[in-house]
């Protein structure tokens, strides 16, 4: 995310899942002096995250290595892993929570172009090289339409362009809750209304029919814009809306765009930026192995656990977006880990204490391919 971003989520909702209370959103900028927050009806900064993460980091969780994982196998009993930086170690246990940046989709329309014409928002810091320049930003989401609205705040002449026929703004969410409230739209960390509910809970949603669950991960929480951001945007940024990029070109020293659509043909740019969201597909982890690989069983894209994370190779879960098919769309966001984190602490230090692991299958037992050499034990690697 660019420096001068705000996170979508309500502050409420942008707290990480841990079991002592007190490190929130709110702990933090009550014992740093930040008098500003508010719990609801934000936005959240960048900055202000940020300085949580690290907080809660070296509060909690202080021994994080930041070190690169290039190989994952399995065999004699658990998982080797080994780093670019480090020596390899050898771990009963694995957990792969990479989050979205490796699943960065990019429409094929866009794909060929070079890096200094085309590049995706997830990859940006800061945007004020764009300055004075034409910039063609491709989504009609979040992260597309709050880059085109710093863009232009920044001095760029931004042309966003979006494939459906208007832009969806999500709801503002009230300040205050009453009584009534919990009953007509129940709040959750991660959004209002009896459907948001049924879709934060993995227990709830792993009710639906596995179709149903794999349409319901793909489609939900879809391309929109958060309320605080519609009036930086609408009247304000140039979009042009159900249109859609047919080809990208290089032309001279920057960018010429085919448009399917009836108000534009052509955009003629100096850099377009793909605002074009996330699509996991545990495939494009080239770190797991071969085995590993052809051990999991994935529905569309995703490998699927049980409810602790695990996978259908013993000893590896996931976590995060990668469950979004077995746990909810939740997931996707760090609300979810208010649902599925301490399933999976338990479930990992039920094993590394030489138990047995949760009992419920990660799918139907005859679409289980197990791999077998994955054992159980200590030292978990995530």
């Amino acid at each position: 995310m660019p420096l001068g971003m705000f996170l979508k989520s309500e502050p409420f909702g942008s707290t990480f899942s841990t079991v002592p209370q007190g490190y929130d959103i709110a702990a933090y900028s009550a014992r740093h002096g930040l008098d500003d927050y508010v719990d609801r009806v934000g936005p959240l900064s960048l900055e202000r995250f940020l300085g949580y993460a690290d907080w809660f980091t070296r509060e909690l969780v202080p021994d994080v290595r930041d070190v690169t994982v290039t190989s994952v196998t399995a065999g004699d009993g658990g998982f080797t892993v080994e780093f670019a930086e480090e020596c390899p170690v050898f771990a009963r246990q694995v957990i792969v929570a990479t989050g979205l940046l490796p699943y960065a989709r990019t429409p094929g329309e866009l794909s060929g172009l070079p890096a200094d014409l085309m590049t995706h928002t997830s990859v940006h810091r800061r945007l004020d090289q764009f300055r004075g320049r034409r910039v063609a930003v491709i989504g009609g989401g979040q992260s597309a339409l709050q880059t085109g609205a710093l863009l232009h705040e920044l001095g760029a002449d931004v042309q966003v362009v979006v494939r459906g026929q208007e832009l969806l703004w999500d709801q503002r969410i009230a300040q205050e809750i009453g009584p009534l409230d919990y009953l007509r739209r129940p709040p959750t960390k991660l959004c209002e209304g009896w459907g948001c509910v049924f879709y934060y809970s993995p227990d709830a949603f792993r009710l639906l029919p596995a179709s149903v669950r794999a349409r319901k991960a793909l489609t939900s929480f879809g391309p929109a814009g958060a309320w605080w951001l519609r009036d930086r945007v609408e009247g304000v940024v140039d979009v042009l809306t159900g249109h859609q990029v047919r080809s990208a070109t290089p032309r001279g020293s920057g960018v010429r765009l085919q448009l399917d659509g009836t108000a534009r043909s052509v955009i003629d740019a100096d850099h377009v930026i793909a605002g074009t969201g996330f699509r996991i597909d545990v495939a494009r982890l080239s770190f797991l192995s071969q085995a590993i690989q052809a051990g999991l069983v994935t529905r569309v894209g995703c490998p699927l656990v049980n409810r602790a994370g695990e996978s259908t190779v013993p000893g590896l879960y996931f976590g995060g977006a990668h469950t979004m098919v077995s746990h909810g769309p939740g997931v996707r966001f760090i609300a979810g880990t208010h649902q599925t984190a301490a399933q999976l602490a338990r479930a990992v230090a039920r094993r590394a204490r030489g138990g047995a692991g949760p009992a419920e299958p990660a799918a139907p037992a005859d679409s289980l391919r197990p791999l077998a050499g994955a054992g159980t034990g200590p030292h978990p690697v995530i």
